[in-house]
């Protein structure tokens, strides 16, 4: 019998420090059943982790002080809504890191007497955090905000904007596809020169047609998606894994969130501004983090870190005053919290040539004004250009504690170096995101790529396809510690056909396909031999979008330009689930140029636009579903359809041969468990510890002569007690590996996934 020890961390309650983990008393004769599964063959969507059935705790003094007070709802103590950090011990080995989950509390006579619990492995807690949060609560994607001027877009759609953030390079953060949200644009070199929506070079008309900045909207990288969530969460996916790989290189997420152009007010963040100090040298120094390090002042960002010094309390107020030009012209002064995305102080409606100001803090007060980390800065709205100078004062006061006094104070004023100040269109990343839960963007990614996840030893997330996760396993011989005078063999899988497939198509050619092939876009439907007629359905909460590539009116000869029409089939603006394509970057040796004009798009479809200033542009971003181009031989090395299609670019289905994700990420483990001869098999056995210690889910089990992969096991922690659902691998594996040692693994890298 292994003695089982389990540690809880209490949680934080009226403190700020980390707490040691407490060693919990057990109920002896309790015998505590770990279940671990990674896929489960008859649910083969859903991301799982090792978990307990619920077993109980006896209500000792130990454990009445870590789960205090929870059955009486009058006090405010444990928060059963919050899991508890834990870890269990085998013999004082170290077996598993996860949480615990107080489910009940059994009472007699008034008094607790048995605490109910269940144990979850580390991956749930990145599931507790993230709650139901929106993708556009990630306020570290606001880094990539920018102003949307004709230039900013025009540079966007030829080569991406790179930025640099804490050091860290991130190239083509930004883009803006050739995706149109409220039109479809023509190419003709010879004719139609008279329509707006025609984006050849030809000179004729050539500043009153083109692509105009307005109809496009930008994208954002899906790595850049996947650092905010572990910035926002204070986790760590591992690197070097699937989220690093080339299949994310270079996957966009289009920031569509409403039908048509990009709305919002006009607006300019006054970090972006240079101040020039006017107070004393002294004073100004100290806000440069000269004479404090704990308060800096840079440009528009005034950065906070402490509110309490020396048996000082300290008082803090952070004022903006706007001076605008204009007296006609409303408009708005904010100040924001940039590390939690928060407009802490606001004036709203302001008009007038006066100045108007706005501050955040308390001074000279013996309270904490701001007694966390901050980061402020003042940003300026206005539904129409508005042009204004500006002024930030930081006023600092110290209260003597000890002497009960203020003992000092000073103030640093700024104004700003340029008194012609102009908002303009300034894209907010979290307010253009698509409106999708975190939780279901990552389950949809991890379906789409059939990826599983688990937390290693270091406390970081590491993310593999389904085919790795199983290719990295040990193999280990289990025969002498399995019940092998009794056992049973069952089907592998409760369907007959797996569907693959995307959201509703809501634009035009995704919907048109639909309709004349009676299926989605990008769809796979797998059906097994078999008699049932039971579905399993993957939908993903994508939309998947079907591309154009633009052929010459005139001659019919295809150009080197693919766009995409986000209409639906009225040809009005629509709007979907979110979209995620590939960024194809054209470069003038293989593309075909396009005409870029600053100018805007009248409201009749087609119809001329005002005379602007043209581009002839040689290099552009193109969307794809695929992440390269590939030949007409050759199919890309990353495809976005589930199942083989024409390939929009190429117009090739390679036969068939097209790196689908089907193809790429599900085909073996799904065409292995429809299998007519696999069968799970469920065993008994008693594992000793050192098996129990070293033994995986990614690893090949070997029984008498067949070798297996693990589907799901249960064990009783105390005495090993183990029972097992296994998937048995081909008959060729299990011979060559039946001689493998029980109790040290080799490489399993020939176990199906």
């Amino acid at each position: 019998m292994q003695k089982v020890i389990l540690y809880i961390q209490p949680q934080l309650r009226n403190t700020t420090t980390t707490q040691d983990f407490v060693r919990v008393d057990l109920m002896e004769e309790e015998l505590i059943s770990l279940t671990q599964v990674i896929q489960d063959v008859s649910d083969i969507d859903k991301l799982f982790t090792d978990y307990s059935r619920t077993f109980n705790l006896p209500a000792s003094k130990t454990n009445n002080k870590i789960f205090k007070h929870w059955y009486n709802p009058d006090i405010e103590g444990f928060d059963a809504n919050v899991f508890c950090e834990s870890r269990i011990e085998l013999n004082h080995l170290h077996f598993r890191f996860g949480k615990i989950q107080l489910n009940e509390v059994v009472m007699k006579f008034g008094e607790p007497s048995m605490y109910k619990v269940t144990f979850f492995g580390n991956t749930v807690a990145f599931k507790d955090k993230i709650n139901e949060d929106q993708l556009s609560d990630l306020v570290w994607l606001n880094n990539f905000n920018h102003d949307a001027d004709a230039d900013y877009v025009r540079i966007a759609l030829e080569y991406g904007k790179d930025f640099t953030i804490d050091s860290v390079a991130y190239n083509d953060a930004i883009i803006y596809p050739l995706i149109a949200h409220s039109q479809s644009y023509i190419y003709d070199d010879t004719g139609n020169t008279n329509n707006g929506l025609n984006i050849s070079t030809q000179s004729t008309h050539h500043q009153q047609r083109g692509v105009v900045p307005e109809d496009l909207k930008p994208a954002i990288p899906v790595k850049n998606i996947i650092k905010a969530i572990e910035e926002q969460y204070n986790i760590t996916f591992k690197t070097s894994e699937f989220l690093d790989s080339a299949a994310m290189t270079n996957l966009y997420l289009w920031l569509h969130r409403a039908k048509g152009r990009i709305t919002g007010d006009l607006l300019t963040e006054l970090s972006n501004t240079t101040f020039n100090c006017t107070s004393s040298t002294s004073n100004c120094n100290h806000y440069n983090g000269v004479l404090y390090p704990s308060v800096q002042f840079s440009n528009g960002d005034y950065i906070f870190t402490q509110a309490y010094t020396n048996g000082y309390e300290e008082g803090f107020k952070f004022t903006a005053t706007i001076t605008p030009a204009s007296s006609t012209i409303p408009y708005s002064i904010e100040i924001v919290d940039s590390l939690t995305d928060t407009i802490v102080a606001s004036a709203n409606n302001l008009l007038g040539t006066q100045s108007h100001s706005i501050g955040y803090g308390k001074l000279q007060t013996n309270t904490l004004s701001l007694n966390e980390s901050k980061r402020l800065f003042a940003r300026v709205r206005s539904v129409d250009p508005l042009t204004f100078s500006a002024a930030l004062s930081i006023e600092h006061s110290y209260f003597d504690l000890a002497l009960g006094r203020y003992d000092y104070s000073l103030t640093a004023n700024y104004t700003s170096s340029s008194s012609s100040i102009v908002t303009s269109a300034t894209i907010i990343i979290t307010e253009q995101i698509p409106e999708l839960s975190i939780k279901d963007f990552l389950n949809g990614l991890f379906r789409a790529f059939n990826l599983t996840a688990y937390v290693d030893f270091n406390d970081q997330i590491v993310v593999k396809t389904l085919d790795s996760y199983y290719a990295a396993g040990d193999t280990f011989n289990i025969t002498e510690f399995v019940k092998t005078d009794e056992h049973t063999v069952g089907e592998a899988l409760p369907f007959s056909n797996v569907d693959l497939e995307y959201s509703e198509p809501k634009s035009i050619l995704a919907q048109t396909f639909r309709s004349m092939n009676n299926r989605r876009y990008g769809e796979l439907n797998y059906i097994g031999d078999a008699s049932k007629k039971n579905e399993y359905k993957i939908t993903l909460p994508f939309e998947h979008m079907l591309y154009e590539r633009l052929q010459d009116k005139t001659s019919n000869a295809l150009t080197l330009i693919q766009t995409g029409s986000f209409l639906d089939d009225d040809l009005n603006p629509s709007i979907g689930q979110p979209l995620l394509f590939y960024g194809i970057q054209r470069s003038s040796i293989y593309a075909s140029a396009i005409n870029f004009l600053d100018s805007t798009r009248p409201e009749t479809y087609g119809a001329l636009c005002p005379n602007g200033t043209n581009y002839t542009l040689n290099n552009y971003w193109m969307p794809h579903n695929a992440n390269e181009l590939g030949t007409s031989t050759t199919a890309p090395t990353y495809n976005l359809n589930f199942g083989s299609e024409i390939d929009s670019y190429q117009l090739t289905d390679y036969g068939g041969n097209n790196n689908s994700l089907f193809q790429t990420y599900y085909e073996n483990y799904i065409v292995r468990v429809f299998n007519k001869k696999t069968r799970i098999f469920k065993f008994n056995a008693i594992l000793p510890l050192k098996v129990l210690l070293n033994l995986t889910l990614d690893d090949l089990i070997i029984v008498g002569t067949r070798a297996y992969t693990i589907n799901k096991m249960s064990t009783k922690l105390q005495s090993g007690e183990t029972n097992f659902e296994l998937l048995n691998e081909p008959a060729a594996l299990a011979t060559s590996s039946s001689s493998s040692d029980s109790t040290s693994g080799s490489s399993g890298s020939d176990s199906g996934g």
